[in-house]
């Protein structure tokens, strides 16, 4: 266990050990997520998707969901909240990734 606690204001939750490397607790992860996910929804309804774009999306989504995985895999978190917060985290990831190739077949066509 890390003795460092999330690197988020006055938090003073340990994060687990999938997240050590971010310093995030499960909470203020998952909110970032949030956070990034919509940032990105916005990116695409406001330009055109670019190739950069869809590549820092793709890339996104696969690293996330993928750590998501683990933690609801190896560490699940006791609280439901919780728990629903990550299924929450996944399908916003889903989403965006069709947002993407929604926004990338649109302008194929165009």
């Amino acid at each position: 266990m890390t003795t460092t606690k999330c690197k988020v204001g006055s938090c003073t939750t340990f994060p687990p050990p999938v997240l050590y490397e971010q310093r995030l607790c499960l909470e203020h992860y998952l909110a970032d997520i949030h956070d990034r996910t919509h940032a990105f929804a916005r990116q695409l309804s406001n330009q055109e998707t670019t190739k950069e774009l869809e590549a820092a999306i793709v890339q996104f989504v696969v690293l996330t969901a993928a750590k998501i995985a683990v933690i609801g895999t190896q560490n699940p978190p006791q609280d439901q909240l919780l728990r629903g917060k990550l299924l929450n985290a996944m399908l916003l990831l889903a989403d965006l990734r069709e947002r993407a190739e929604r926004n990338e077949k649109q302008e194929e066509t165009r």
